[in-house]
């Protein structure tokens, strides 16, 4: 099972004990300040020399701040384009690596996956799922790649609700950047990690030049094109560009994103942490 290690840059604010830095006192190993012993203190931290300092005679305590747990949620783009080449296996291993790495840090972990109407075809709110990352490739193989967009769920907001999790936003994003910049406005209470799914496929040149019937993957559409050698040019110089303007938008709304090409690397996407976290 592949497991990545993920940090987050913002403090928990969870009382139940977990992994990552919080705002909540407790029993945790990074000081916090001082209290006088007669508010509550935990007497076991008494500090003689502070109290010896204090100018009124009162005994003062150490204080600590605790380490908690934040949810965590993975979010999948399940329109049709998700359903081109071996992209819904990329798509299964990636959140079969999430929720395990949730797993181990101590996280709670949800799923939501979005196609059809808008509706989730598969939703798991976040709680410890034991067995989950076996399941859900397994999952993501039954259910239908079709319909409108990631951006088109408005339900999406309500479903993540007002506690800051850490979302996993997982997409092509074969869909207008007007939409994305919506989205990810909406998302913004939120730690959003968007991770793109690439095939090289879809910019490869064709083997054979001349005309040919092309099918738009999103909307099922067909049109005529003629493909000639530079064809294959502009449809690299078209996925840079896009690659460009998908870094800007998700930069100015927080993390950069983390783009898959092929194949899934756990320790690429550790290293993505490592880097935006710094």
């Amino acid at each position: 099972m592949d497991e990545f290690h993920y940090r987050i840059p913002w403090r928990a604010g969870s009382a139940h004990p977990g992994h990552h830095h919080s705002r909540a006192p407790g029993g945790g190993y990074e000081f916090h300040g001082h209290a006088p012993l007669h508010s509550g203190a935990d007497p076991r931290h008494l500090d003689i020399r502070a109290s010896l300092c204090d100018p009124f005679g009162e005994f003062k305590v150490r204080q600590f701040l605790q380490t908690s747990l934040i949810p965590v949620v993975a979010v999948a783009d399940l329109s049709a384009s998700m359903h081109v080449g071996h992209k819904p296996q990329l798509l299964g291993r990636i959140s079969a690596a999430i929720a395990y790495s949730a797993y181990r840090t101590g996280d709670p972990f949800g799923f939501i996956g979005l196609g059809g109407a808008g509706c989730p075809a598969i939703h798991h709110p976040p709680r410890r799922h034991r067995g989950l990352a076996l399941d859900l490739p397994r999952q993501l193989r039954q259910v239908r790649f079709e319909g409108p967009r990631l951006a088109a769920a408005p339900k999406l907001t309500a479903l993540l609700g007002s506690r800051k999790a850490l979302v996993f936003l997982l997409s092509d994003f074969h869909f207008p950047l007007k939409i994305l910049e919506s989205l990810l406005e909406h998302l913004r209470p939120h730690d959003v990690v968007p991770v793109v799914l690439w095939l090289s496929q879809e910019w490869t040149p064709p083997v054979r030049w001349g005309w040919a019937r092309l099918r738009e993957p999103e909307s099922g559409q067909r049109q005529g094109r003629l493909l000639h050698p530079r064809s294959g040019l502009q449809l690299r110089q078209a996925f840079e560009h896009r690659r460009r303007e998908l870094t800007g938008i998700c930069r100015r709304h927080g993390r950069p994103p983390f783009f898959v090409t092929d194949a899934f690397c756990p320790r690429a996407f550790s290293r993505y942490f490592l880097e935006t976290c710094a």
